[in-house]
């Protein structure tokens, strides 16, 4: 019986030394803010997909409780952690989300004997837009999340064509159902592969829904990875050829989120 996926961790490093951020918090706020980090930090650990949601006031009074403050400091200490750049910006403002990607690069090894990876902050966008915690941006939506390459405009009414994630031929996916294929664990770049890879095929025509479709393509893309993984022979002290190249396949790929 397969495990069931994972998003979150039972634990985090914790760099000994410290910082300037830290030794500002601590020169602030005494033990309450050096504890009330830290305790983040676990909060960020055991939640799923590692944000923590505090737009609800009794979510606040329950980590405020957690961390032994009362909620104006807790807030307080937040706050001057998302001044430092500790924590996101925008979604703190504007959504009252903890967001550390500190963290999130920090706890990547344990992502890498799972099947399904660790969330990025292009993904949790799109997660709190499919959940209606963020509103869409229309241009944004517009000018990042459909590459050139593998979209043709349509003909529908307007409400259909901005629904519309990526088109070719006569398959298309929903931003709905691009989420879902984010959710499961794939990345923007390995989700573009795909949608190319099927676009090419010259059977695609079988096909009749684009997201069953990549999300099929995917399942079997990532079974072969792991099974090529299996059987790759170690080489002490530096990486076979076969392994560089599958490194290769999705690194090489153009992050389509990220601005020239």
């Amino acid at each position: 019986m397969a495990r069931p996926e994972r998003n979150n961790v039972d634990y985090f490093p914790f760099i000994c030394e410290d910082g300037n951020k830290m030794f500002y918090i601590e020169e602030t706020y005494g033990n309450d803010g050096f504890a009330t980090f830290v305790k983040l930090l676990r909060e960020l650990a055991k939640t799923n997909y590692h944000y923590l949601d505090l737009s609800k006031p009794t979510t606040q009074m329950f980590l405020s409780a957690k961390c032994k403050v009362n909620k104006e400091t807790l807030l307080s200490i937040i706050k001057d952690l998302v001044d430092l750049g500790k924590f996101d910006k925008m979604l703190w403002e504007e959504n009252s989300i903890v967001w550390c990607q500190d963290f999130i690069d920090s706890i990547q090894d344990a992502y890498i004997k799972r099947k399904n990876k660790c969330i990025t902050y292009d993904s949790l966008l799109l997660l709190l837009i499919s959940l209606g915690v963020r509103k869409p941006s229309k241009s944004k939506l517009n000018s990042i999340d459909k590459p050139q390459s593998i979209v043709k405009e349509t003909k529908e009414d307007e409400t259909k064509e901005d629904n519309i994630h990526t088109s070719f031929a006569h398959l298309k996916i929903t931003f709905d159902e691009y989420n879902k294929l984010l959710i499961l664990g794939y990345t923007e770049n390995e989700i573009k592969f795909i949608f190319e890879k099927i676009e090419n095929y010259k059977r695609n025509t079988n096909y009749k829904s684009l997201y069953l479709t990549a999300k099929n393509w995917l399942k079997e893309e990532k079974e072969k990875s792991s099974a090529k993984k299996e059987n790759e022979p170690v080489v002490a002290g530096r990486q076979t050829l076969s392994t560089i190249q599958q490194n290769a396949d999705w690194s090489m790929i153009e992050n389509p989120y990220v601005k020239k």
